[in-house]
């Protein structure tokens, strides 16, 4: 049984809504889900061992590694799948970067990549942003230069245009862009995490588009990845993808429309070019976190805080390096299913709730 006999086995198509979540944590696509259960009938083997079973496997993944290659816009021979995507960040780059590069990364990337940037012993330039949080460039720069480039921002959506000025190699964040954003002309890495298009977590894609690249973690084997993962996620990750369907951008409009209206809130960077899912606004005299928990209360689920420190609610410094305040930082995100009537009522509650903390 091959991915798409696995899909069509499990052929859910329709998507359950879940009207009061707006959180960035979303439920696996059921079609994903359903064929998550096949795989693990299938897919259980090694594929790269000798055996009946194994041979099935191999199938399967390649017919996973197709798909997605197809759908992301990338060659199936630059893949490779990942069973831990964070590490993703470290090997797309650090894998380019040696000891006489500079690296290049934007004030509003996640943790993840400035920890990188923390332990490189060249140059490197923390790129500022302007208030819709597009990077600013500068005119003269360091040769050669590894440049970080997240298309979209996982707090506000934000996509970013292509580098205005040359750079030696580019490694891409595409974990919240995903089929969203296409990849640029020139890139030489790309991360992508299989829940932006809803599959499961703990799956992730590296693209390796250069020659460059050096795997950077001690190994013996001519390798560029760890190599381990989970074949039947890879398989619930294909399927996700081929169901997958963006949020439609007027919805995102008419969160920006409704929320401009209440008194207090501030909507972040609305005219910038954006996903459509990721929507932050600041709200004054309250805190986040309060903001939060009275929503949760009467089960609507919002986030506040960093992105990348959901454990520890951090301030945002992604709203700090587009010079807003980071207090009363509400992040709202669409899932599929969502429509303008819940959008209007998140609206109501979110007044009604603002007013009782208010007092």
């Amino acid at each position: 049984m091959g991915v798409q006999a696995v899909a069509r086995a499990s052929s859910v198509r329709s998507v359950v809504r879940i009207t009061g979540n707006f959180s960035s944590e979303s439920a696996l696509h059921p079609a994903a889900k359903s064929a998550l259960l096949a795989a693990f009938d299938q897919g259980w083997a090694d594929p790269k061992k000798i055996s009946q079973s194994a041979a099935r496997a191999a199938i399967l993944r390649n017919q996973a590694v197709e798909t997605i290659a197809s759908k992301l816009g990338i060659p199936s021979h630059a893949i490779e799948i990942l069973g831990e995507p964070a590490l993703g960040h470290y090997l797309g780059i650090a894998g380019l970067l040696d000891g006489d590069s500079a690296f290049a990364y934007a004030a509003t990337d996640k943790g993840k990549i400035r920890a990188v940037a923390r332990s490189h012993h060249g140059k490197v330039l923390e790129l500022q942003v302007n208030p819709d949080g597009e990077i600013i460039y500068p005119s003269d720069f360091y040769q050669p230069a590894v440049l970080s480039l997240q298309l979209a921002n996982s707090e506000t959506g934000v996509i970013q245009r292509n580098p205005q000025i040359a750079f030696s190699s580019i490694a891409i964040d595409a974990t919240t862009s995903g089929a969203q954003v296409p990849l640029p002309d020139k890139w030489d890495t790309a991360l992508f995490d299989a829940t932006s298009w809803a599959g499961p977590s703990g799956l992730g894609i590296l693209a390796v588009n250069s020659a460059k690249y050096r795997y950077p973690i001690p190994h013996i084997a001519p390798i560029r990845a760890p190599g381990t993962y989970s074949l039947p996620l890879l398989i619930a990750a294909a399927v996700a993808l081929e169901n997958y369907s963006p949020i439609d951008p007027t919805l995102r409009n008419e969160v920006i429309h409704q929320f401009s209206k209440v008194p207090g809130v501030k909507i972040v960077a609305p005219d910038a070019p954006a996903i459509a899912d990721k929507i932050s606004l600041t709200v004054d005299g309250v805190a986040g976190e309060q903001l939060v928990r009275a929503l949760s209360a009467i089960d609507i689920d919002v986030d506040t805080g960093s992105a990348c420190s959901p454990a520890d609610i951090q301030p945002s410094h992604v709203l700090a390096a587009m010079g807003y305040p980071t207090s009363g930082h509400i992040r709202i995100t669409l899932h599929q299913g969502v429509t303008p009537a819940d959008i209007a009522s998140l609206k109501e509650s979110f007044v009604r709730t603002l007013q009782e903390l208010r007092g």
